[in-house]
Formats: C-alpha cells, structure tokens, sequence
C-alpha cells in the first residue's frame, strides 16, 4: 500500500469584519476561516515494489521524445498492466496523457541539474487510478525531475519533482478552474507563488507549509483588495484592506481581525484613527465626519464609552463623560453664542441639571 500525501483544502474566502460602524455588515460575507489552498487531492509518495525498474523511452539532449521507441513503450505498457492486473490499455493511458502536453511541460521547464540522470518512463497509473507521465530516478525508482500527474477528478499538476514529491516550481490546476503557479517544497506551497480564481480572484505572494505566510496581495472579484502580511494563512501585523464601495483600513491585523492600532475611513469620507480589539474601535482615537463634526477619546465596543470630547461644526463643545456612545455622567458644555461653559450632569445623552457656569477665559 503506498503512503498518500494529501494537500490541504483549498477555501480563498475574505473575511468580513462584522461591526456596527465599518459595513453595516449586510454587504459583507467574508470567512473568517482563511484557511491554505491546495486542493484536495492525493499524491503518493512511494511507488510499488514491483514498478519496472528498466526504461524503454528517454529524451534525447534536445528534449524531443524518440519517436521511434513507441512501439516498445507501448508493449511495455501493455506487459505491465497485465502483470499488475490494470484494466486500462495502453491507449488508455496516452488518451488520458497527451504526449503535446508533456511536450510543452518539458519546453517550459528547463532540466534540473543535480547530477541525477534522470528517465523518460511512459505513462504509469498509480493507485486510485493517478497517473504520472514524465521523468524518474532509476536508481530510487521515485518520480524526479519534469512531469505531470492526473487525477481522475481531471486535476493536474505539471512541474518538477524531486524524491517522489512536487517541488521547486510547477503547477496545480483544479477541475474547477482555479489553479496555483509558483514555488513548491515537498508537496505544499512554499515560496512565492499565485493562486488564480476562476472568478477572477487572485492571491500573489509568499506562502508557507501550503499557507499564505509573509507578505501578499489578494484581489476578489467585486473589486475588493487586501495588500500586507499573513502568518499561518492569516492576516497578522500591518496591512490594507479595501472594500468594493471604497471604504479603506489601514492598520494592524492579528489572526485575521482588525486589532491595534489603525485607520478606518468610510467610502462617505468618515474617518476613525486609534485603537482596535477584535474589529470594533476600543480604547482611544479621534473619529472625524465630513462635515466637520469632531470626537475625541475613549472607546468601549464600538461606542464611546469613558471620557471624551465632542465638538460640533457650529463652535458647541461638549466634554465629559459617555457610556454607550452616549453624554453620561459629569461634562462640561461650550456654548459659543454666549462664549460660557457650563458644568452639568448628562444621563443617557440628556441633560439632567447644571451644575456651574463661568466665563470662557
């Protein structure tokens, strides 16, 4: 039985950022769950005992396939699928493998060059009805070198391998469409590469261990974009996400939620600077409107909450305390027309009674 490899599941979903103030949420589904991209799909690692150890068909040192050696390729097939008790033909392989694809692998791959001397072998069809056609190492009998792998459900991978495992670069392709292009280590994701939707999405950047790892760029479909830093698949430290209505953050990440330090402007031009927990402002920051309405303070789960000031575009200033965004507590009013502030006690954004009034010095 031969040891599987599987990748991981693919899932190039956004997150949404589900808070009162930042989308209203009703425009937004976006899983939190960013979870790596590979599909679902099985990769053996070591071949039969009993897989021929001979080959009958090699590239010459211009990379063309001896065309004359096919007869003896196809009765080589033929042999061993009868000794191993395969049902498939011959031409079945070669129906399923196209020699042209092979062709155009082999011209957009150059040899490697680690002193292996490698082997063209026909097509072989492994378990769960896999097939590999393209380059082995003789000696360990493992896939090494350029080739491709079918997958009965018609995903494809085309690239290098080397120790039986994709690696160095190649490309997995989906029967859905999506596919990855960019660099591999021992059958993940690793190094710079691209996930392409068949939507139009994308993601471009660094991955690690089949996860988006280092810095990256994703764009959906609906013109949404994030550009900054993942760990383990998700967004951590500083990045910028953009919606599709224009709304902008800017800021610090961690696990994929907005958390730290940050800057959060609406597509109607409103704008939060200051602290984040778990996406909702919490601590202190300054929320300005287009209008030029002004707070400056304290945050408790997306509402003013502690001490804070509020000045309006009309000259009235309001500071003192709030609780759920609301005047709550002892504050202090300006009132420009008589150029006073007046002390006095707010409960639940009314006032209650004054307390004191003086002039403005």
């Amino acid at each position: 039985m031969r040891n599987q490899v599987k990748l991981r599941a693919k899932n190039l979903t956004r997150q949404t950022y589900e808070t009162n103030f930042l989308k209203n949420s009703e425009n937004e589904e976006i899983n939190p769950n960013f979870k790596s991209i590979i599909g679902e799909v099985n990769i053996p690692n070591k071949i039969d005992e009993n897989e021929p150890k001979h080959l009958k068909s090699k590239f010459n040192k211009n990379d063309e396939l001896i065309e004359e050696e096919k007869e003896n390729i196809n009765n080589q097939i033929k042999e061993e699928n009868e000794e191993d008790g395969l049902e498939r033909t011959n031409e079945d392989l070669y129906l399923k493998t196209p020699k042209e694809k092979l062709e155009e692998c082999f011209k957009k791959y150059e040899p490697l060059k680690d002193n292996v001397n490698v082997e063209l072998k026909p097509p072989k069809e492994l378990e769960n009805q896999i097939i590999y056609y393209g380059e082995w190492d003789p000696l360990t009998n493992k896939r090494h070198g350029r080739g491709i792998q079918y997958w009965p459900d018609e995903s494809k991978y085309e690239g290098y391998w080397v120790n039986d495992k994709a690696n160095i670069k190649g490309k997995l392709e989906h029967k859905d469409g999506d596919y990855y292009e960019g660099e591999w280590k021992d059958d993940k994701a690793e190094g710079h590469g691209i996930y392409y939707h068949l939507d139009g999405g994308k993601y471009e950047g660094e991955w690690k261990d089949d996860k988006q790892n280092g810095y990256g760029v994703e764009n959906w479909a609906d013109g949404s974009k994030y550009e900054g830093y993942y760990l383990n698949g998700l967004k951590n430290n500083k990045g910028k996400f953009q919606w599709s209505d224009g709304s902008i953050y800017e800021g610090n990440f961690i696990n994929n939620n907005i958390n730290g330090k940050g800057v959060y402007i609406w597509s109607d031009k409103r704008k939060y600077e200051g602290d984040w927990a778990d996406n909702k402002m919490e601590g202190k920051g300054v929320f300005n409107w287009p209008d030029g309405r002004v707070y400056k303070g304290e945050y408790k789960n997306d509402k003013k909450d502690g001490y804070g000031e509020f000045e309006w575009n009309d000259g009235r200033k309001y500071y003192g305390q709030w609780k759920d965004g609301k005047q709550d507590g002892k504050g202090k009013f300006f009132n420009p027309k008589q150029n006073i502030w007046k002390e006095g006690i707010w409960e639940k954004g009314k006032r209650v009674s004054w307390v004191d009034e003086k002039e403005k010095s």
